[in-house]
């Protein structure tokens, strides 16, 4: 990519601090700082996972094994499991190293948002220069300045707000964004071809089965490309058959899935995970597993885990859905005959839990803060705002459209970040200097913009360097390495007192989570008396269940025959003729 240089003004005007230095943009230098920030982080967190994490690498592995099929589910996109698939087919890593490969993978995506939003970047800077705004009282702050603003808050949101650290297709999700903006503003500067419209195209379809809440995104990015075709001179005609162009290799890319999953579902959907979640986070139904049916209006479970025991309440899911831990790896499955329903009071409160988050992401680190309160000090002696080309708020309008249709059900800080970074950074690059404003004063505004990122992003990564020095073994991976010892083996089914969305364990062990008492049910079972807990362990081994398993330590009463499993701080039960005999050495 070409360096950048300083608009015609700025070269009219030397003595003015916003100007850009002659010296070429150190592009090479934010390269090192990325990939070693990106590594370093990789690195300290390559442990790290979360449940949606779990689902992915399992399905990334039934596809690597069994074909693409496997990665046709309703709930979970199937471009990140079939990259998953791809590296865990060339590297075959062992179970101790799948995580860490999934990392890995993740930084090579990350890799490419860096590179993603520099063609952003380049092309925001682009379209602020064609606004051609006067200069008589104010200049623009120079490309080279809204460079480094966009490169240290990209960094700065790696850490805060989306990094290599999430094992989800987020990442992947970010990357394809940047490119379709950076498309857009291509558009409204005349350069949009019927190759950059079938490139948007590709980009709309790679964005749905990366998420499936980029399909309807898509028909947001599709309106603002033909009404920005149509700003830079396209006539009605050719700006038409461009954005159906656009829409046809959209197309291309999803209507295979969704007519299997429409298949596979006996309806029509392009996928469930909106459904789900707008019955869980608005109609207030059973959250992430074991949903029964109800609240009313939210309809009737087909076929939902089955409650074994009451008092405390035991579920078991031992089949037909496969996966260390069945009720996630196709949660579509286990709510099906969800009906999601509109409720005034139920949207106004999930809109005012949206608003909260928002606010939570605007002061993660307090960095917004400052810059904003540095906007506050300096904007009557030096800043001016400056406008942008006609039309160009319709490059953002997605932005926008997605930030309120998760504020609609929910918002997390991955969803939304690659979105929220891009509306920060237009923001800054329409600042403008005033003209014979005091260069000490503008100086000191710019240092305060750039180190205010910069610090926090510092803090973050010194923790990561004190997490890899300390260097602490990792429980789940210690858990499955003594279950093996104590004689079971990969493919048994076990118990587990506790909602198993966190137990890591299972899946490294490759053993499966087959019946359990959720983390809700625990205080029952541990005010039980004697009798009725060993009622229950009982049950558990009735079900198939080889082992019992929590991290509760007031749940494993040494008396009911718990023991803690060694270097760990979990607790195991078996039946006295499941204990295997110690080995002889």
């Amino acid at each position: 990519m070409h360096h950048l240089r300083g608009s015609q003004a700025e070269k009219q005007n030397p003595p003015s601090p916003a100007a850009a230095p002659r010296n070429a943009y150190p592009r090479l230098f934010f390269w090192c700082v990325v990939l070693v920030l990106g590594l370093l982080n990789v690195w300290a967190r390559r442990n790290d996972v979360s449940p949606d994490s779990i689902s992915y690498i399992e399905i990334a592995w039934a596809a690597a094994r069994g074909g693409l099929h496997q990665i046709v589910n309703a709930y979970w996109s199937p471009l990140y499991p079939f990259l998953l698939s791809l590296v865990f087919r060339c590297f075959h890593p062992p179970a101790q190293w799948e995580f860490t490969l999934a990392h890995l993978m993740n930084f090579v995506v990350y890799i490419g948002s860096f590179a993603s939003f520099e063609l952003y970047l380049k092309e925001l800077i682009l379209e602020r220069e064609a606004a051609g705004e006067s200069t008589k009282r104010n200049l623009s702050v120079s490309p080279r300045t809204v460079w480094i603003w966009g490169c240290v808050f990209f960094l700065w949101a790696s850490y805060y707000w989306l990094g290599p650290l999430w094992i989800t297709p987020d990442l992947c999700v970010a990357v394809l964004v940047y490119l379709a903006i950076a498309l857009l503003l291509r558009i409204r500067r005349g350069r949009g071809n019927w190759l950059v419209f079938a490139g948007f195209g590709a980009l709309l379809g790679l964005g749905y089965l990366a998420k499936a809440a980029m399909f309807p995104l898509s028909f947001v990015f599709l309106f603002s490309a033909f009404c920005l075709s149509r700003l830079s001179g396209a006539s009605f005609r050719v700006a038409g058959f461009r954005t159906l162009l656009a829409a046809g290799v959209l197309s291309i890319f999803a209507v295979p899935l969704i007519l299997a999953l429409s298949a596979a579902k006996g309806r029509t959907t392009f996928g469930d995970s909106g459904r789900i979640n707008y019955m869980e986070f608005v109609n207030r139904a059973t959250r992430s597993v074991h949903w029964q049916g109800g609240p009313p209006g939210t309809g009737t479970a087909v076929h939902p885990t089955r409650k074994i025991f009451s008092d405390p309440d035991v579920f078991e899911f031992s089949s037909p859905v496969q996966g260390s831990y069945p009720p996630w790896y196709d949660p579509s499955y286990w709510y099906d005959g969800a009906r999601p329903h509109f409720s005034v009071k139920a949207q106004a409160w999930a809109l005012f839990r949206a608003s909260n988050m928002y606010l939570k992401i605007f002061s993660k680190s307090g960095v917004l803060w400052v810059v904003l309160v540095a906007i506050w000090v300096v904007r009557r002696k030096a800043l001016g705002w400056g406008r942008s080309s006609t039309g160009a708020w319709l490059v953002f309008l997605p932005s926008v459209a997605a930030l309120g249709m998760y504020s609609m059900v929910l918002v997390e800080f991955r969803y939304v970040a690659p979105f929220v970074l891009m509306l920060l950074i237009w923001t800054l690059a329409r600042m403008r200097i005033v003209i014979g404003a005091e260069p000490q004063l503008v100086r000191r505004f710019h240092l305060v913009v750039v180190m205010a990122p910069v610090l926090a992003a510092g803090w973050a990564a010194m923790h990561d360097l004190y997490d890899i020095v300390r260097n602490e073994p990792y429980e789940p991976w210690v858990v499955a390495q003594q279950l093996h010892a104590m004689g079971i083996s990969s493919g048994t089914g076990v118990g587990y007192i506790g909602t198993g969305l966190d137990a890591y364990w299972a899946h490294l062990a490759g053993v499966r989570i087959i019946v359990e008492i959720p983390n809700i049910e625990q205080p029952r079972f541990i005010a039980a008396d004697a009798a009725r807990r060993q009622e229950v362990l009982a049950l558990f081994t009735s079900v198939g269940a080889s082992a019992v398993i929590t991290r509760n330590a007031d749940a494993a009463n040494p008396a009911d025959g718990w023991r803690p499993i060694p270097g760990t701080h979990h607790f195991i039960w078996q039946q006295p003729w499941l204990i295997a005999a110690p080995e002889k050495k």
